[in-house]
């Protein structure tokens, strides 16, 4: 199992053990494309998906509702 594949396993279990850096590598290894977003928000689109996935970074870290939030968005896409 490469590094990847377990960071992905522990996305969709505990997605609040994880970095933001993490869960972005996962978004864009998903499908998701970052949009720019102003100020410390990160943007996300994916084309299966109605709404825009936005995410308040602070010091390159998020709080664990958007991480959980970005979880359940992307379980939706999987399907």
């Amino acid at each position: 199992m490469t590094k990847l594949e377990k960071i992905i396993e522990q996305f969709w279990s505990r997605p609040s053990s994880l970095k933001f850096i993490q869960i972005e590598k996962i978004l864009l290894h998903l499908g998701f494309e970052k949009v720019e977003a102003k100020g410390s928000h990160k943007k996300f689109k994916h084309n299966q998906s109605e709404k825009d996935l936005i995410i308040p970074t602070h010091n390159n870290e998020c709080k664990d509702f958007y991480k959980r939030q970005a979880s359940k968005i992307a379980k939706k896409i999987k399907k």
